[in-house]
């Protein structure tokens, strides 16, 4: 699998964020804890990951936490694309996989982001001015038709890691549909 990025001005990669989000089942709430704390520990020793925090959902109004399943977000940031592919296919993220799908601990699939860097008020001012001349369309970089070939297909049933693929992960409607259908079960 690749991620695809913009390149910086002197053709380095820029940095990747990543934001995944685990509706972790309660019985399941002690071992998911261990299982992030491991993979947690082994990002922080990678001089490629300059930063690897698990949240946990606070109470409000409007929270996703219910009693069956508290929310958890894993918001990392990697030095490349390549170093985030070699953290997704390092043993210690396998096994995070691995232990989220045997151990049942999720009430669904987890829902997972790729972001660049943080966008000044410049870009924004860009972005809008750009996006109403355009008709409102904001150009997405998108990947080539050879390259997108190239692309892993979906395949169900996977978690954190989507091993080999971590491009796997659905998004969207689908997603969230999938989300709402399963509550009551564990995703596997």
């Amino acid at each position: 699998w690749k991620i695809w990025t913009n390149m910086s001005s002197d053709d380095k990669p820029t940095p990747v964020r990543v934001c995944a989000s685990f509706h972790v089942r309660k019985p399941a709430l002690p071992d998911f804890c261990e299982a992030a704390g491991r993979i947690a520990m082994q990002a922080g020793l990678d001089e490629q990951c300059h930063a690897f925090h698990v949240q946990r959902e606070i109470g409000w109004t409007r929270q996703i936490s219910t009693q069956a399943q508290s929310l958890f977000m894993l918001l990392q940031e990697w030095d490349s694309p390549e170093a985030l592919e070699q953290h997704v296919r390092s043993p210690e993220a396998l096994r995070f996989d691995r232990d989220l799908k045997e151990g049942e601990m999720l009430a669904c699939a987890p829902m997972l982001s790729l972001f660049g860097p943080d966008l000044s008020v410049a870009d924004l001012k860009t972005m809008a001015a750009e996006a109403r001349a355009s008709g409102s369309e904001i150009e997405e970089p998108r990947a080539t038709a050879p390259e997108a070939e190239a692309l892993p297909k979906s395949s169900p049933g996977k978690g954190y890691s989507r091993s080999p693929a971590m491009s796997e992960y659905r998004t969207g409607t689908k997603a969230m549909k999938a989300r709402s259908n399963s509550r009551a079960g564990a995703w596997k």
